[in-house]
């Protein structure tokens, strides 16, 4: 029996040996590539930033660009855990109205200047003030902010606030950290943005381009590379976005290599990519996103500010038809604000109406709706948003609405948006790893206003750490979006970004935001 064990173990060593043989010698094709320095990346964009202030809008895009520029003080991982970035650590007070935090020493801005705790405390003001920030909302309960020493920050609150972290790791804008000195010498106006992320702005040529480079003076967080924490190794020496709408223009660059990546690969072009570009060097990968995406009302506006009317059009439009039409099979179909990969997400969140067009006509003419024309504003800048409208108008007129498609620019919807100007409109919310601040997106259509009880639930919310507490309080919030339908939210859809076999280490998170640190080329 010895003797066939010996022979057993010679038998496995000789085994292993072979096996580190072909990993460490002619097998060194079985070995991961190594990261190399150096190189060029052109990334398509489907469409142009609207600015390089990373306060002064919430458009996704920009944040997209920005992002390597400017960091926050925290960020999400890949789980929608919170971490440092700016900050080399942090801890609440016990009861959420005191929060410390701890920079990391040594930090340099894109000019050369150590970050310190006065850049933070300026930060932060900057964000709390409606006049610099789009987001500026989110931080109304900051009584203060103090910088307590050179590398230590306080931010007092006006009352318990648990969920505060959030609104710092808030996806879109960046809430960045920026420098005071710098800020205050372009007059408030940033036209040269400057920060402390692994890449520094170049040049912005509307329509054409956004440059950035390298910055060989960066210092960040040790650790794992994991969603938007961890370290930020900036692998490549430029990176060049470049707007390109039209889809059939923006996938041929990235065959002719004329791009290496895309942001938002279009779906209909998936069917070529299985059969024909998986075979000449092009990657798609594909992320469940957090984004979601519908029809929202004005719910002061004429005709829509009819209860029944909005019911009628929720027993009209077919989420599924609206994702479908959308996405292309890219999506999962969900009717709330808490996406399907959320840690919030109950089985009570798929409630939603049940498509009935003769329940439909029944509440419309219930309603007293007597043929007024009703617009459903939408933007061929992001083709999604516009195949919704699309199929929400034909559903429409199917119900008996006069509706009219009005097709208009990107920063116009997007004003509209943000001030409750349409009737209907097709719009795609930026990921909300905090369902209470997905919810404060009710205020926009002026839903708050008209049932001020979702604004109580939401601040309910926002005042408890307590998980089951919170997931209860969404599920009511969403309970009143069945009954008095603001929205006609359809689906999440997944992200899908092409890039060439020779870019390594691309990853795109739930949140939407590709990173570019750590990605390098073998070209």
């Amino acid at each position: 029996m010895s003797a066939i064990r010996s022979k057993m173990k010679m038998r496995g060593v000789a085994i292993c040996l072979v096996a580190a043989l072909v990993l460490l010698g002619a097998g060194s094709l079985w070995a991961a590539p190594q990261p190399k320095a150096g190189g060029e990346i052109k990334v398509r964009l489907n469409t142009d930033i609207t600015s390089v202030d990373p306060l002064a809008s919430p458009a996704m895009v920009n944040a997209v660009v920005l992002n390597h520029v400017f960091e926050p003080l925290l960020a999400y991982t890949t789980n929608l855990k919170i971490v440092p970035v700016v900050a080399q650590s942090w801890e609440a007070s016990k009861d959420y109205k005191t929060y410390t935090f701890h920079l990391i020493k040594g930090k340099k801005f894109h000019n050369g200047a150590e970050l310190t705790s006065e850049d933070v405390k300026f930060s932060v003001e900057r964000m709390m003030n409606p006049k610099t920030c789009a987001r500026a909302k989110l931080f109304t309960g900051v009584a203060k902010v103090e910088a307590v020493d050179k590398y230590t920050v306080r931010i007092l609150m006006k009352k318990s606030s648990p969920g505060f972290p959030n609104s710092l790791a808030y996806v879109a804008p960046v809430m960045a950290i920026m420098c005071k000195a710098e800020v205050e010498k372009q007059g408030g106006q940033i036209t040269h943005p400057v920060g402390t992320g692994p890449f520094k702005f170049m040049e912005w040529k509307p329509d054409r381009h956004v440059i950035l480079e390298k910055f060989a003076g960066y210092k960040g967080q040790s650790g794992a590379r994991d969603g938007m924490g961890g370290e930020r190794v900036a692998y490549l020496d430029k990176v060049t976005f470049l707007p390109i709408s039209e889809e059939s223009v923006a996938v041929m660059a990235l065959v002719n290599k004329e791009v290496d990546l895309v942001h938002s690969f279009p779906q209909k072009y998936m069917k070529k990519y299985k059969s024909d570009y998986s075979k000449q060097g092009m990657v798609v990968q594909e992320v469940a996103g957090l984004v979601w995406v519908g029809a929202h009302f004005g719910v002061t506006r004429p005709v829509v500010d009819n209860l029944k009317f909005r019911q009628a059009c929720a027993y009209a439009l077919s989420i599924k038809s609206m994702a479908k039409a959308a996405f292309m099979g890219y999506a999962t179909i969900n009717p709330s604000a808490i996406a399907t990969a959320n840690q919030y997400y109950t089985p009570y969140f798929k409630e939603w109406y049940a498509p009935d067009m003769a329940k439909a006509k029944q509440l419309l003419k219930e309603s007293g709706y007597k043929g007024q024309e009703v617009v459903v504003d939408t933007t061929k800048k992001y083709s999604y948003m516009y195949r919704m409208a699309v199929a929400v108008h034909a559903q429409l007129k199917a119900l008996g609405v006069n509706a009219k498609l009005n097709v208009i620019d990107w920063p116009v919807l997007l004003k509209k948006h943000l001030k409750g100007q349409s009737q209907i409109h097709t719009f795609g919310a930026a990921p909300m790893p905090d369902p209470a601040l997905a919810y404060a997106y009710l205020k926009r259509n002026k839903f708050m206003e008209v049932y001020p009880e979702a604004e109580k639930l939401r601040q309910e919310a926002m005042a408890t750490a307590d998980f089951k507490v919170r997931q209860k309080i969404f599920e009511k919030i969403h309970k009143i979006c069945i009954e008095q339908v603001p929205w006609v939210i359809s689906c999440n859809y997944n992200y899908l970004n092409a890039f060439r076999d020779y870019v390594h280490g691309y990853q795109v998170l739930s949140t939407g935001m590709p990173r570019l640190w750590g990605v390098w080329l073998s070209k």
